[in-house]
């Protein structure tokens, strides 16, 4: 390529490390990080667990910080196995957290100019549909829901080289489609690598259309590039897998789980207009008028999918004027949109009496594809327009052209339409938001259409629309991702010193998570009011970032293993027997000391310093013999005698005949990340209560002889010992991630010597 056509590739690519680099450059300097909805919550105080591992010298394997221990690495919510998680391990840890998030936006934003240019797109029109994908509102919805945005960003770097094999059918370009593919798959998120998958397939079938009696052989291309990257990804998706049947994931989710925020009709609009439904936030305050249709959780899963208005309005040119893609776009978007809509269609319904939909959970994930194939097909059509094409010039300007007037038509009713379509009563600050919002909208289209009008493939134009654009996504940009300044993160909350320092001694029930949720912080008056009661309330899982372990909380992510799962459903069932002390015995079980509850009445200030209170109680053993020993047959035998009966605290609920055991004593406790050692004395035959998650990968030993666990307490585990000095060792090793890692490694060696090796020129024989 000649130096004159390598000159736009380089300022796009400037301007697209430029892009980003501006808009975050206060999270990339330090001076603010991230904070939306599972950010605070959960993302930053888990890695920290990860780092802690690691520096500690054992793989992450067990999380000892949750739910009273679960697997880490086989959880894929953690991205163990994936290579950009492993930038936390950098000396600060909070610059390494940010910039496993920031990475992405670039990695996003060049790979889909890489695609688009590998397409004969135009260097404008491949800018143009880099900065809609990479700074759009749907991946950026995505920083605070990081697997998704994980997997995402890979998808124009996974289709660049899976079309290309599927085109020209050479081995180098399968070998990186594969290993793109397998990052998606090392990230592990399951829908949208599902996405993926559907995207390539429904390629493959596109190609056939083109190249009469092609279908079986790109098919058979299609899947030979999923399955590389399959194999790329089985240390994570093996390890998945098995950790699925062994959690919450193993029982299918009540159907009102699985229709959790289902896509809206009302959202469609927001491919044209951003803030028909509302703002996320504005200056730290929620104005989201549009939380009645996302009934009963109140706010949207994605935050936007606003793509830019003139990806909109090329997309509805080209399929208007019968552009080349629009059929496979057009089937694309309508797939798409029918699986985000959820249970707005009958189609989820049937998917989920049927099976295939009984463990997924937000639909509103799958408008993803559809929207990725609509923004390349919108850049190709720009591209098209910049060679002169008049029919799409005169579509597009009158797509926008026809926005406008909606907008203003919106704007002159917007008075009684927007109170009733909402049933809303709109205070004069909302409806003065609502009026700017349409009047922006009427300006928007009308810039775009003089831009269409005007159309020159000139330096002067280009630059007119390259700002068009900027100022057109930027605003929503800023919005989608508040921030709160960094000693936000990694300053020491005042409750952690209110806490007994020896913090890996003890659990924290944190029932005001239970009883009041976020509900606490959405009702302060304060702006980020959530955010920093979340924080100095030490909310689950935020607290794990300062060494401080939960018991008996809430399963955000569904993940939890399955004894944990029966344990908790078992406390609120004893609750709701009536007993009045009901927690205690749950905490005396669980190693809790402190009980969190919310504070109730406060002035606003104290409330947002300190909105929990930590009740310390009795200092109830990790590890104990019991007392007495109650046989049960299961977990109703178990929350029936918790119901009636009053027992000693240090209890043990077995499924095996009940015999009077002899006293011992925990001498000391030594614990890793993945092993305890206790060194123990028994007076007689005993049975020592381990207050640690049951699991098919714990390995337990007495003097170096292995015993089988038994689940105690429905939640934990215990071993017989019998009377003497003994050693007593829990080890946690998982088999399937051995197996499945050994496979990763050969899978990426194999696909980077195709890759790498050059093919050998074939000798033609006289």
């Amino acid at each position: 390529m000649s130096e004159s056509r390598r000159g736009p590739d380089r300022l796009a690519v400037a301007l697209l490390i430029l892009l980003p680099t501006l808009l975050f450059g206060d999270v990339i300097l330090g001076l603010a990080n991230f904070a939306a909805r599972d950010l605070t919550r959960y993302y930053y105080p888990t890695k920290q667990i990860y780092r802690s591992i690691v520096a500690g010298g054992e793989f992450p394997l067990w999380n000892r910080y949750f739910h009273g221990g679960q697997p880490l690495a086989a959880n894929p919510e953690h991205a163990i196995f994936y290579p950009f998680t492993w930038l936390v391990m950098l000396p600060s840890y909070d610059l390494g957290y940010r910039a496993h998030i920031l990475v992405h936006i670039y990695v996003a934003l060049l790979g889909m100019y890489a695609l688009l240019r590998s397409m004969q797109a135009r260097a404008p029109a491949a800018l143009f549909g880099a900065i809609s994908w990479g700074l759009g509102g749907t991946l950026l919805s995505c920083i605070n829901l990081l697997p998704i945005l994980f997997c995402a960003a890979w998808l124009p770097l996974t289709c660049l080289y899976a079309r290309r094999f599927l085109r020209e059918g050479r081995r180098r370009d399968f070998a990186l489609g594969s290993l793109f593919l397998g990052v998606q798959c090392l990230a592990g998120e399951p829908t949208t690598l599902l996405q993926t998958g559907l995207l390539i397939g429904m390629y493959a079938l596109y190609r056939s259309r083109e190249a009469a009696g092609q279908t079986a052989r790109n098919l058979g291309a299609a899947a030979a590039v999923v399955l590389g990257g399959v194999a790329v990804g089985a240390v994570q998706l093996l390890a998945a897998a098995d950790h699925a049947a062994d959690s919450a994931r193993a029982r299918p989710f009540a159907f009102d789980v699985v229709e959790s925020w289902s896509m809206p009709w009302g959202k469609l609009l927001e491919l044209m207009y951003p803030n028909v439904l509302g703002h996320v936030q504005i200056a730290g305050d929620i104005r989201y008028w549009g939380g009645n249709l996302y009934a009963p959780m109140g706010a949207p899963f994605l935050y936007s999918i606003y793509p830019g208005l003139a990806v909109g309005a090329l997309i509805a040119a080209g399929v208007a004027r019968r552009s080349r893609g629009s059929i496979f776009t057009v089937l694309t978007i309508s797939l798409s949109v029918i699986l985000a809509l959820g249970s707005h269609t009958p189609l989820l319904r049937l998917l989920y009496e049927s099976g295939p939909a009984s463990h997924i959970r937000y639909p509103e994930k799958f408008i993803l594809i559809g929207l990725f194939a609509g923004t390349v097909f919108a850049s190709r059509v720009l591209s098209r327009l910049l060679e002169g094409n008049e029919g799409l010039r005169r579509a597009a300007a009158g797509f926008a052209a026809a926005t406008s007037v909606v907008a203003a038509a919106a704007l002159l009713s917007v008075q009684g339409w927007w109170q009733s379509f909402f049933g809303l009563e709109g205070t004069g600050e909302v409806m003065a938001i609502v009026r700017t919002d349409w009047a922006l909208a009427v300006f928007r289209g009308l810039i775009l259409c003089v831009l269409f009008m005007t159309l020159r493939p000139a330096r002067s134009w280009m630059a007119a629309a390259f700002l068009y654009v900027c100022l057109d996504l930027l605003p929503v940009v800023h919005e989608l991702n508040p921030r709160m300044p960094s000693p936000f993160f990694t300053e020491r909350p005042p409750a952690v010193d209110a806490l007994l320092p020896n913090h890996t001694d003890y659990r924290v029930f944190h029932l005001a998570d239970w009883q009041v949720g976020d509900r606490i912080g959405l009702d302060h008056p304060a702006k980020d009011a959530r955010h920093w009661i979340a924080r100095n309330g030490l909310f689950p899982m935020t607290g794990a970032g300062w060494g401080i372990q939960t018991v008996l909380e809430r399963d955000y992510d569904e993940t939890a293993l399955l004894p944990t799962v029966d344990l908790t459903d078992s406390m609120w069932e004893v609750r709701e027997s009536g007993r009045p002390d009901w927690m205690l015995p749950f905490g005396a079980m669980s190693n809790a000391w402190y009980l969190a509850i919310p504070r109730g009445q406060a002035p606003p200030n104290e409330m947002l310093a300190r909105p929990v209170e930590f009740l310390e109680g009795k200092h109830h053993p990790r590890y104990y013999f019991a007392e007495k020993i109650v046989s049960i047959r299961g977990r109703e035998d178990f929350v029936s005698r918790l119901s009636r009966e009053a027992f000693p605290d240090r209890v043990a609920f077995i499924p095996a005949p009940e015999f009077t055991p002899g006293s011992g004593t925990v001498v000391s406790a030594i614990e890793t990340a993945n092993t305890a050692t206790l060194e123990v004395a028994t007076t007689g035959r005993s049975f020592l209560v381990m207050s640690v998650t049951p699991h098919k990968y714990w390995r337990v030993t007495i003097d170096g002889a292995a015993v089988e666990p038994v689940v105690t307490n429905v939640g934990y585990q215990g071993v017989m010992v019998e009377a003497g000095l003994h050693q007593v060792k829990m080890s946690y090793r998982n088999d399937v991630i051995v197996a499945g890692g050994v496979a990763s490694v050969l899978a990426v060696v194999a696909l980077l010597a195709i890759a790498l090796v050059p093919a050998r020129k074939r000798v033609a024989v006289a």
